[in-house]
């Protein structure tokens, strides 16, 4: 695959630096665009064609929504980066089609290892409601 394309998204300036800065800081990654908002994510996802996106859950324009329209696309992995560990939460962005799950207060140099696990195919959900998440969703496959 070469160097993993990734895509920036969050609403805050200083969450975006810190998120690029773990992964420049690991040679697998190349951050090619950024966004702030929903709509400017799908704008630069079209256009930039990434392997990952992290996708803020809480931006304007929506991320669940982003997340919803960029799983309904060409093929992208999603990544949600979010301080919201709700299981509701959670749970609607696994079903909006995310790949990946990572609690903002976690994020540290673990980072770069969960999003290529999430590049190659692994489902990560790196938020203390995992279990919970994962429990609902085989139970609502079985009923």
């Amino acid at each position: 695959m070469g160097a993993i394309k990734v895509v920036v998204a969050d609403d805050d300036d200083s969450m975006r630096h810190t998120l690029t800065a773990f992964l420049h800081s690991d040679p697998r990654f190349e951050v090619v665009g950024h966004a702030a908002t929903g709509p400017a994510l799908l704008e630069v996802t079209a256009l930039i064609r990434p392997h990952v996106v992290l996708v803020d859950v809480r931006m304007p324009g929506g991320g669940v929504e982003a997340a919803q329209a960029l799983a309904a696309g060409p093929p992208v992995v999603v990544v949600a980066v979010s301080a919201e560990t709700s299981v509701h939460t959670v749970l609607a962005m696994v079903r909006s089609g995310v790949r990946g799950y990572v609690v903002k207060g976690r994020i540290g140099a673990s980072l770069p290892d969960l999003v290529a696990r999430c590049a190659y195919g692994e489902v990560v959900l790196a938020t203390p409601t995992g279990a919970e998440v994962m429990r609902q969703l085989v139970s609502s496959r079985v009923h």
